[in-house]
Order: structure tokens, then C-alpha cells, then sequence
């Protein structure tokens, strides 16, 4: 689990840091309090995590969040913030964020929202307003990119780890065309490899446990 931390306040990056590298399977390859230093950082390491706050100097880190969604979508981020009325949280959403975490939670909350996030599952301390949640839900069925039935049911194929192959066997139709339908799905969503494609695909829920993968796969 590779991370970057983003934090304004020294001592507390400090330790925060700390904190991580006590937990199995973490390794922080780098810190920065500067939001501009952050998408640098990102840019070079490709971690599979960022954890920030919301303010850092320059870019704050809900800009940062957004440009890494748009641009490295495989990186997950996930806010450890102080800021946690709706309003914040909801701006959070909005940027994409993983998940959330407040300052005040306990120590071994970390360690669940960092491994959740691994996951592609969201975390939110138990002190995040439902209201924001609903709002979550309400952006997924809003702001989603469209994509056809044939390209949903081949991303939540690949997000259960089924190959190519595979996929179109179930499908019943060509590998050329599975092959067809993941390029549109890209081209949709912006994305530049397939690997990118899956991790979307887990991040959001194309687990194959909907209806349009095991049901009427072989409709036209």
C-alpha cells in the first residue's frame, strides 16, 4: 500500500507518518504540506493512496483530488481533515475523494480507512453527516458518464477479474468486440489503460453482483 500524506502542519504529518508505518503493509514514499508539490509527487511515485487534508498551501487539497481523479485515476485519495461539517464533506464528495477521515478519530480508524480504501471501498468517520452521504449517492447516479448496457456488463466482468477471453464467452460474442466495448468505455471515461479501466471499475461498484452482467448478457 504505497501513500503520500499531504499536511500543512509539520508535527502533525509527523505523526500521522508515524502512525502509518506502524501499520503492515503501508509504506509512505512521500510528505509535502504544498498542494502544487503534491500532484508532483503523484505524477512521479503513482501512489496507491494519497491521504491529505483539505487546506494545504498553494492548491488546496479538493483541487489536488480532483486532478488526480482526472488524471491518475488508479490513485485513490482519501481526506484527513478537521473540516468535517456538510458543507466540507459534501465539496469532498464532489472532488472525488475515496473517503474521509476526521482528525479526531481514533488512532486504529487509520488503519480501517486505509485498508478500505486499498479495497476500493469508501470510509467515513462515524461523525460525517448522513446528509452527505445521500449526497454521495445522489452525484453517483448523476454524474456518472454514460455507458451503454454491453459496456457496463464488460466492466463489471473485469472488476470480478474475468479475462478477455473469458468475457466474451459469456457474452457469447467475439473477443473483438469485448475488446471494442472496454476501448468506448475508456474513450467514455477518459481513461488510458485497461488497468486504469479496472481500478475505475472497483472503485465504482462494477463488482458483477448487478443485474446487467448476470442477466441478458447475450441480448443484442
Amino acid at each position: 500500500m504505497k501513500i503520500i500524506l499531504a499536511d500543512q502542519q509539520t508535527l502533525v504529518r509527523s505523526g500521522i507518518r508515524c502512525l502509518m508505518q506502524t501499520i503492515p503493509g503501508v509504506k509512505v514514499l512521500a510528505e509535502t504540506d504544498d498542494g502544487q508539490e503534491l500532484l508532483k509527487l503523484v505524477a512521479r511515485h503513482r501512489p496507491d493512496i494519497v491521504v491529505t487534508d483539505i487546506a494545504l498551501s498553494g492548491i488546496s487539497g479538493l483541487d489536488c483530488t480532483e486532478q488526480i481523479g482526472r488524471h491518475y485515476p488508479a490513485t485513490a485519495v482519501l481526506i484527513l481533515s478537521d473540516q468535517t461539517t456538510t458543507p466540507s464533506v459534501r465539496a469532498a464528495l464532489k472532488a472525488g475523494v475515496a473517503g474521509f477521515l476526521a482528525k479526531d478519530a481514533q488512532p486504529q480508524e487509520l488503519e480501517l480507512a486505509l485498508n478500505a480504501t486499498a479495497r476500493g471501498q469508501s470510509y467515513f468517520s462515524p461523525n460525517v453527516s448522513r446528509s452527505a452521504l445521500e449526497q454521495r449517492r445522489l452525484q453517483r447516479g448523476e454524474d456518472r458518464p454514460k455507458l451503454t448496457v454491453r459496456q457496463r456488463q464488460v466492466m463489471e466482468f473485469l472488476a470480478s477479474g474475468s479475462t478477455t477471453k473469458e468475457i466474451a464467452g459469456i457474452m457469447g460474442v467475439g473477443i473483438k468486440t469485448v475488446e471494442t466495448h472496454r476501448a468506448r468505455a475508456m474513450e467514455t471515461l477518459r481513461l488510458k489503460t485497461a488497468n486504469a479501466l479496472i481500478h475505475y471499475a472497483i472503485r465504482h461498484g462494477f463488482d458483477g453482483s448487478g443485474s446487467s452482467a448476470s442477466t441478458n448478457v447475450r441480448s443484442a
